[in-house]
């Protein structure tokens, strides 16, 4: 039986709003800005709710996107699997984009 994921429409207005990540700052910056397009594609499941997916906490996954350092290699594929991307596509940005970092 599949897990249900909480999904939300929209940024949820709920706790702490994320800071806007402007992909033009940098590599950084670039990356943070496409895990939040994946996670917009993905429904926008709250970060609890791909926590429970990715078995990572809320907190370092939310911090992937943050923009404010270059998250792992293996949050990066725990992020894109509870988002349900495809694990090495995301495995070949996130290589692209530590070259650049």
């Amino acid at each position: 039986m599949a897990e249900a994921v909480e999904v939300v429409k929209g940024p949820r207005r709920v706790g702490r709003p994320e800071r806007p990540v402007n992909p033009q700052n940098g590599p950084v910056s670039r990356f943070a800005h496409e895990l939040r397009q994946l996670r917009a594609s993905a429904g926008y499941p709250t970060y609890r709710a791909l926590a429970r997916r990715a078995l990572y906490s809320a907190s370092v996954l939310s911090s992937a996107a943050s923009g404010v350092s270059f998250p792992t290699l293996q949050v990066t594929l725990a992020f894109a699997r509870a988002c349900g991307a495809d694990p090495a596509e995301w495995q070949r940005r996130w290589e692209a984009a530590a070259v650049g970092e």
